[in-house]
């Protein structure tokens, strides 16, 4: 068994968060497959911006709740 496959069953269960971590360990997998470290490094970049972008608008929107 390589490490991809190790890796693939640590990340185990049904739930949606887990089912994300999956599939974001296979978009990291092809990203190095395909460019190696510096499209890993982008791909990591970009989910962050999107989870900062999501996080700063739910803050926005208790905000204007509050």
């Amino acid at each position: 068994m390589n490490y991809r496959e190790a890796v693939e069953r640590q990340i185990a269960g049904e739930t949606n968060e887990l089912n994300r971590g999956k599939e974001l360990w296979e978009e990291i997998v092809t990203a190095y497959e395909q460019g190696g470290e510096d499209l890993v490094k982008s791909v990591l970049t970009t989910h962050g911006d999107t989870i900062t972008g999501e996080f700063e608008e739910l803050l926005k929107r208790l905000r204007q709740k509050l």
